[in-house]
């Protein structure tokens, strides 16, 4: 489950954790909200943080302004 494509831009997959991290959640919250195994959660969250979509405080995942931006192009409401 890749999160982030090869230009750049977050997968289905990738815009899914996005969705569930718009307010501060830790991997376990987003994996209960997606309905995803633990340990791909984790693999995506650490795919999104790099790409910069995502920021890490104190275990919890917050969208940063990239992050809310993908999301609207991708026509979600943030």
């Amino acid at each position: 489950m890749g999160c982030v494509s090869p230009d750049g831009r977050p997968t289905e997959s990738g815009k899914k954790l996005l969705q569930a991290a718009v307010e501060s959640r830790t991997p376990e919250e987003i994996a209960e909200e997606t309905k995803l195994p633990l340990f791909r959660v984790r693999s995506g969250l650490r795919d999104l943080t790099e790409a910069g979509y995502l920021r890490e405080e104190g275990g919890r995942y917050l969208l940063t302004d990239s992050g809310k931006e993908a999301l609207r192009k991708a026509g979600v409401v943030v």
